[in-house]
């Protein structure tokens, strides 16, 4: 029995290598979510993993390079053999499975990816100087009359901005989830509270199209709207926008 164990070495070595893989990646995260009391798993991190694992495959050539008798049983399980059928099969799966393993690694390694920007992202870029000193033609009118234009705005916005902003303009549109920047949630009072209408005017006219450099890096998806929508329909839209989430513009500040 002891032969037939030694005979295996290699399967044994590969199999002990297979289940350092699958407690690291599987069971750890779940054992440290009860030792920590946290309300969801803690993933080995991938540098971490592949330490953990160039420790397992050294680990296992240690072991069978421990005698010349266990290391020379080792590489002969590749020899060729006509009354053991388990170790043919066992041989020919382990010539398949490496070319396979490597191609994985390799393409793994190559294929491309996302990940955040390493450049400093700017999130409200300065405002263009011709847009500095434009005024919404509809913010001072009587209150009926401003209402009617934010209904009007409210209107144009779930048509045109609903489907990325979402019908409460929180950013949780239907498309939403399509885009690896999402959209803004407008009820954040981060966003466009802290900013002039004249702004919020420039950012629809010319979306990520018309960013600065310092603010491109995440490329953002709102398209522009310059030639699609007439400038009164924009500012009708903005008023609609900031009704809809909530939140007030900031007003302009007064130089002395």
């Amino acid at each position: 029995m002891a032969k037939k164990k030694d005979s295996y070495s290699m399967i044994w070595a590969i199999l002990s290598i297979i289940v350092v893989f699958v407690i690291i990646k599987f069971v750890s995260p779940y054992v440290f979510k009860i030792l920590l009391k946290k309300d969801h798993a803690m993933p080995t991190p991938s540098t971490l993993m592949l330490w953990y694992m160039i420790l397992g495959v050294l680990g296992a050539l240690v072991y069978v390079s421990t005698s010349d008798l266990k290391w020379a049983s080792f590489l002969s399980f590749m020899l060729p053999t006509e009354d053991d059928k388990t170790k043919k099969l066992l041989q020919k799966m382990i010539v398949i499975a490496f070319p396979l393993l490597l191609g994985w690694f390799v393409y793994s390694g190559t294929v491309p990816g996302t990940a955040s920007p390493v450049e400093l992202r700017i999130q409200h870029p300065t405002l263009l100087q011709k847009y500095e000193k434009m005024e919404n033609p509809y913010s001072h009118v009587s209150e009926d009359l401003k209402l009617k234009y934010i209904e009007e705005g409210k209107i144009l916005y779930q048509h045109n901005c609903r489907p990325c902003h979402g019908s409460k303009a929180d950013g949780n549109g239907p498309f939403a989830n399509a885009f690896r920047l999402r959209p803004i949630n407008f009820t954040d009072p981060g966003t466009i509270g802290t900013v002039v209408e004249s702004f919020a005017f420039w950012r629809i006219m010319e979306g990520g199209p018309g960013l600065p450099d310092g603010s491109t890096p995440w490329d953002s998806a709102m398209p522009a709207w310059e030639g699609t929508l007439t400038d009164e329909q924009v500012w009708k839209i903005i008023m609609g926008e900031y009704a809809t989430a909530g939140v007030v513009p900031r007003q302009r500040e007064e130089m002395e």
